[in-house]
């Protein structure tokens, strides 16, 4: 019986350990992006937290269970023309998906680390388009 008991709390604490936690479940919420790197005309540029601010600029994208928002006033979007659409998980990879035309499908890689998400997109060369840091916006009730 006493085994059976410690087998349960360590269940229970591997479950707790954001290690252990799965992308699917960590990954819904607001995310809103404090820096990233672009390629623009073969040229990559790098936003700071303290640019963003000065500009006024921000970019938050929302993970329902299903479903991802996107909204900004930085002209980016992660999906062609910065529409809504459903998203999926493919290994290490967040698929974006554009409903109404699959050919604008978006793959971009993550990351997790101390609680903040990575987001990258690579052309097929293998250059960056995009690698955005994103923090979790926590909102209170």
């Amino acid at each position: 019986m006493s085994t059976k008991l410690f087998f349960e709390k360590i269940g229970k604490t591997l479950q707790r350990i954001e290690l252990f936690e799965r992308p699917k479940k960590k990954i819904p919420g607001k995310w809103q992006m404090y820096e990233y790197f672009v390629d623009k005309e073969e040229e990559l540029v790098h936003q700071q937290a303290d640019d963003l601010k000065a500009n006024d600029e921000y970019f938050v994208i929302e993970f329902t269970e299903d479903n991802f928002i996107q909204s900004a006033t930085l002209p980016l979007s992660f999906i062609q023309d910065g529409k809504n659409g459903k998203w999926a998980i493919r290994k290490n990879f967040i698929l974006l998906i554009d409903e109404s035309n699959f050919r604008n499908n978006v793959e971009y890689q993550f990351a997790f680390e101390k609680g903040n998400l990575k987001l990258l997109k690579k052309d097929a060369a293998g250059k960056i388009e995009f690698f955005g840091f994103f923090n979790k916006l926590n909102l209170v009730p």
